[in-house]
């Protein structure tokens, strides 16, 4: 859209780490990801189950791996499984392989952590090794920073209106796959008319193995969730 700009530098986070709660809450968490990479993906699922206290009794979380091993004959019904996963939630985590920017179902995942304000935070996974060459890769691209929101005005005298965009070869045009008004999320700054906020310019992004994700990814979690008020 003409005359949408990236305004990424008009805020900061602050910290990466930021203040996280004396003891987190447990949360119910969807993990989105790029398939190629689910043998790093289950070393977090994995973790985040056998720390989960609820384990044995209930689903503690859900992931793309609810549709990705499905055929599915639509684009319509994959939007369908991913808005029933991320219903019952308080956040979203996307857990960033290579290419995982890129893909068009991580997009919308993480479109729908905005759609229905859940948290949202990004955790970098190629420092964890590769099951085959035993190597880590370089961390990929966080796809937090190709998403945003942009604030648009229609007309000197209706209010402002805030949309979802995307970032592409052409620049950010508006989101295609989610085209109706949205809710500017608690932990973005307001962005001035015609100017888009990125998703990153207020979420937290981390890298699992340097962080210690196998330990504190709960309270990543849980601090993501308390940034919308969950």
């Amino acid at each position: 859209m003409a005359g949408i700009y990236d305004s990424r530098n008009l805020t900061s986070i602050g910290s990466l780490m930021g203040a996280l709660a004396a003891k987190a809450q447990k949360r119910r968490v969807y993990f989105s990801f790029h398939f190629d990479d689910l043998m790093r993906v289950n070393n977090v699922r994995q973790a985040w189950k056998i720390d989960h206290p609820d384990a044995q009794e209930m689903r503690s979380f859900y992931d793309s791996s609810l549709w990705e091993s499905r055929q599915l004959g639509s684009a319509e019904a994959v939007k369908s499984l991913i808005r029933d996963g991320v219903e019952h939630t308080s956040a979203v985590c996307v857990l960033v392989g290579s290419e995982t920017w890129s893909r068009r179902w991580v997009r919308y995942e993480i479109a729908r952590a905005v759609i229905d304000g859940r948290g949202l935070l990004a955790v970098h996974l190629n420092n964890l090794r590769h099951h085959v060459r035993r190597l880590p890769d370089p961390c990929g691209p966080n796809p937090l920073k190709y998403m945003a929101v942009g604030k648009v005005l229609s007309s000197v005298w209706a209010p402002p209106q805030y949309y979802l965009f995307e970032s592409t070869k052409q620049g950010w045009i508006r989101y295609q796959d989610y085209t109706i008004p949205v809710s500017l999320p608690r932990y973005l700054a307001d962005p001035p008319p015609d100017y888009v906020m990125p998703l990153s310019a207020g979420t937290y992004v981390y890298d699992y193995v340097n962080l210690g994700g196998h330990k504190n990814i709960g309270s990543w979690i849980d601090q993501a969730a308390q940034q919308v008020g969950r």
